[in-house]
């Protein structure tokens, strides 16, 4: 009796605080995370991320790379007058792994180059029960006013990076609202659309290998 008590506790856990999230991806300006808030996550350090987005009328294109075990760097490039631009350099450092009683936390640096704003920022980010996954930071310039994001599995039993894997995420940050759909095409490549800060974007973004 006791026995299956703690099996009834166990498969419980699992399916309350499983990460709800599709795989990682890059943000519409580089590092590891949602829309445009990054999450603690960091690149593996057998893979790298690639991505193009269009917003604000314009083209990005967008990597992570991973400098370390618990280092990734990232950018985003815009194009403009046919000539690819770096828009922001940027480094994320994961200091705590996220498990199921801790939240994952990061140190970050957004823009290191001072080309749009240079800012630092601390992020956590923590599955909690019905299949929710929190993110929230705070840090300077960009992040002064603090940033959350929501993100949640849409189709709980299919298999994670593939077709039909699709989150919702939902965040707010520097005064704007963003909400968007990632899904899942083929192993490792991903479709985001949705709408930020009133304005339609989509991306694709593709994780090597």
């Amino acid at each position: 009796m006791l026995r299956n008590i703690y099996m009834s506790a166990i498969l419980a856990a699992v399916i309350l605080f499983k990460l709800p999230c599709a795989e990682m991806a890059p943000t519409t300006y580089g590092p590891t995370g949602l829309i445009d808030i990054p999450t603690s996550d960091i690149v593996r350090t057998d893979q790298m991320e690639v991505g193009y987005y269009s917003l604000d009328k314009k083209n990005y294109e967008v990597f992570a790379l991973p400098l370390t075990k618990n280092i990734e760097i990232s950018g985003s490039l815009r194009n403009e007058d046919k000539e690819h631009t770096l828009k922001t350099l940027n480094a994320k450092v994961n200091i705590r792994q996220e498990k199921i009683l801790n939240p994952g936390i990061a140190l970050g640096v957004y823009d290191m180059a001072n080309n749009d704003k240079r800012s630092v920022y601390i992020s956590a980010s923590k599955a909690v029960p019905f299949g929710l996954r929190l993110t929230a930071g705070v840090g300077t310039n960009y992040y002064k006013d603090g940033f959350v994001g929501v993100e949640t599995r849409l189709i709980p039993l299919s298999k994670g990076g593939s077709f039909p894997d699709m989150s919702l995420m939902i965040e707010h940050i520097d005064k704007k609202t963003s909400y968007g759909l990632r899904m899942a095409t083929a192993r490792g490549l991903q479709i985001t659309a949705g709408w930020r800060d009133k304005e339609p974007f989509w991306g694709i973004t593709y994780t090597v290998p």
